[in-house]
């Protein structure tokens, strides 16, 4: 099996996670820029230590707008790429395997404009399965090069013969140095077999199965990347079909892109032989209506042409017994702390309308979006095998997964399959860990449970949790 983690890493680029600057922060607990990028850089490390995934999809990389070439230009947003696959390289890193990733193409357009970084682990654990990148495009060449079908250019390496000066080396995410040079795909690869891994491009241009073109009005594309898992022999095992997905943040405008998505060949033509389609990200609609039953937003995916199984959805049949409760095991979307010693973000009020439970509490939604914002990331898989316990988590850095703290409500939401401890690092090292809270210490207490060693870091990394599936 191959584990995958979609995240939404908010504006991830090279000052989310490294900074050379010592300036002060303002709430940041007193930190400097580095200080504070090392703490978010350390949520993120635990996230990846605990799901151990050999896929890692993040959504909204930094990437500029690189018209007309297709290729992120040189922002922070491919630098931080690099360096988070330098640091998977090192010795003694928390997932180990040899990680190659993904050249990112930037999507959208003007302020919409963004990519997805993807990283992948060469080998599994025990060294008997090889994963290569295959496209499903090539490259024509070079800084300025395109993205193109096979047959449509000619396929050559990222840099061509030169890295511009102070540019990140594209070539490099593909043949990292240490590991062994450029790799071959295997004959038997669904996407371009015989080529080098280093000739091959992500795609973000779609057509619909009659060919006819699919138009994204500047909003964010797809990032569709292609891999081929192989034994040793150059066997080929499966091939695995992932699309990255950044919804506009409105939720009609973000139904209707799933909608358009729905009308791409890519994701709805049959599958290859040994094919297995992924599609995961930050879909910007919520799961549930406002009374907690399915808002089917995403039953133009499950619903056909294509057999995609939605990997974080509903439990309940009709509405939830306690929907507050209920809605916390779903949430993948946080908002700005309160931390006023009564308020309901930090537990319940013990009763009555509105009361907030673990594992959500009121630290679910947005500040910015009327409720129901809250399950708005998902993953949908359809197999090429048939289907199994995809070991779904939503990797909650406030609670903490499993949540089984408390006891759930009736209708048996998912507390998840893996282990990752909430990542709080100062007393109260964690959210209360029961309904009700009447002797919590005070407005110090809330200050320091909503304060930036603890719930601080965590927002300050992501509004989104990550999900993970072992697909």
């Amino acid at each position: 099996m191959t584990r995958i983690l979609f995240w939404n890493i908010e504006n991830f680029s090279v000052n989310k996670i490294f900074s050379a600057s010592i300036k002060r922060q303002r709430g940041h607990g007193g930190l400097n820029d580095m200080q504070s990028a090392i703490q978010r850089r350390a949520v993120i490390n635990a996230v990846l230590a605990a799901a151990q995934p050999d896929i890692i999809v993040i959504i909204e990389v930094s990437s500029g707008d690189n018209a007309p070439n297709a290729l992120a230009s040189q922002t922070g947003g491919i630098n931080a790429l690099a360096m988070v696959q330098f640091g998977l390289n090192n010795p003694g890193t928390m997932v180990a395997g040899g990680w190659n990733a993904v050249p990112p193409l930037y999507t959208g357009t003007a302020g919409r404009s963004e990519t997805v970084g993807i990283l992948f682990r060469r080998t599994n654990n025990a060294g008997t399965l090889n994963r290569y990148f295959t496209g499903p495009n090539i490259w024509t060449g070079g800084h300025a090069g395109l993205s193109v079908p096979p047959g449509g250019g000619v396929a050559t390496p990222y840099n061509g013969m030169a890295v511009p000066v102070g540019a990140v080396n594209v070539n490099g995410l593909l043949v990292p140095p240490g590991l062994g040079g450029v790799r071959q795909i295997p004959a038997g690869a669904q996407h371009n077999g015989g080529l080098n891994e280093d000739v091959v491009a992500a795609r973000i241009a779609f057509t619909t199965p009659l060919g006819a073109g699919v138009a994204f009005g500047g909003l964010r594309e797809p990032f569709m990347a292609t891999f081929t898992e192989a034994d040793n022999l150059g066997n080929v095992q499966r091939d695995i079909t992932i699309f990255g997905i950044h919804s506009p943040p409105n939720n009609p405008a973000a139904a209707n892109y799933i909608t358009t998505l729905s009308t791409i060949n890519d994701i709805v033509g049959g599958l290859g032989a040994n094919e297995t389609r992924v599609i995961g990200g930050d879909f910007n609609v919520n799961l549930f209506a406002v009374n907690g039953t399915a808002s089917g937003l995403y039953n133009p995916l499950t619903g056909g042409p294509g057999a995609y199984t939605l990997l974080v959805s509903p439990t309940a049949v009709g509405v939830p017994v306690n929907l507050d409760q209920y809605k916390g095991y779903f949430s993948t979307h946080i908002r700005g702390k309160t931390k006023t010693a009564a308020s309901k973000f930090l537990w319940s009020n013990g009763g009555g309308p509105g009361q907030s439970f673990y594992p959500g509490y009121g630290y679910v939604g947005s500040n910015f979006v009327a409720a129901p914002f809250y399950s708005i990331d998902n993953v949908l898989v359809w197999p090429h095998n048939g289907l199994h316990n995809y070991q779904t988590t939503i990797m909650n850095t406030v609670s903490g997964t499993p949540m089984n703290a408390v006891m759930g409500p009736p209708d048996n939401p998912p507390p998840g399959a893996i282990a990752l401890a909430n990542q709080f690092t100062a007393a109260p090292m964690g959210w209360p860990g029961a309904p009700t809270a009447a002797n919590y210490p005070g407005i110090g207490g809330a200050g320091n449970l909503t304060g930036w060693s603890n719930y601080g870091r965590v927002r300050n990394t992501s509004d989104h949790f990550g999900i993970f599936a072992d697909i």
